[in-house]
């Protein structure tokens, strides 16, 4: 099941928040970041798959600060507007409104941020900025190569499809090299004849293949992490 609930940010604005609540016992929490289609159908079903695993999850509607309850398909027209939403939300207040979910469940649990597409940049920013982040994992995030400046400050995952034009062969490489012997552990996995939003069903670019392996791997890591 989930709620809506709305959490205090740094500068004092509601965020709106989805909480889907396990039926198991809780292995520990998640923040899950949305693609630049909002808090669409897909997210809402991948955040129910993780509370079915046990794990706590929250997903913060990221651009509230523009508009309430955005929700987009994969259209043209939905990828442009999307595309719009996030230039007007940039990085930084986004990132903040992560790291005050981040805050409000470590009270309770440990905890790791997963994002797709923009959300996965996103995942990455909140790791190399949280304090008390256990871990965190990365899907297609097509800006972490520009952000290769810190170092995440806990255990992350990053999933890339080796047949992704959002993050090419030159920045896929830069990702991979950054990652080499860091310590805490940046773990990279390509997926072949994987083209970006290969975990989403409802999009061209499904890879269920991809899709498995790489929910296989990020169970095995949160529980490992958590």
């Amino acid at each position: 099941m989930n709620n809506k609930i709305k959490i205090k940010s740094a500068d004092d604005k509601d965020i709106p928040v989805y909480i889907y609540e396990p039926s198991i016992e809780r292995i520990g929490a998640i923040v899950l970041i949305q693609e630049i289609f909002g808090v669409n159908d897909h997210i809402k079903n991948v955040a129910e798959r993780f509370s079915k695993e046990g794990f706590v999850t929250w997903v913060p509607d990221i651009f509230y600060r523009i508009e309430d309850g955005i929700s987009l398909g994969y259209s043209a027209t939905d990828i442009e507007k999307g595309k719009n939403l996030k230039d007007k939300s940039g990085w930084d207040l986004p990132t903040m409104d992560i790291l005050s979910c981040i805050a409000n469940l470590k009270v309770s649990y440990n905890v790791a941020t997963i994002g797709f597409c923009y959300g996965g940049s996103l995942s990455w920013k909140a790791a190399c900025s949280a304090y008390g982040l256990d871990a965190s994992v990365c899907f297609y995030g097509s800006q972490i190569s520009n952000f290769l400046d810190k170092n995440p400050r806990c255990p992350t995952m990053v999933h890339l499809a080796e047949e992704d034009p959002t993050i090419n062969k030159e920045d896929q490489n830069k990702i991979i090299e950054f990652s080499q012997n860091k310590e805490p552990n940046i773990k990279v996995h390509t997926y072949e004849n994987s083209d970006h939003g290969f975990f989403c069903d409802v999009r061209d670019s499904y890879n269920e293949k991809a899709r498995d392996l790489s929910y296989e791997r990020t169970i095995e890591f949160l529980k490992k992490s958590l």
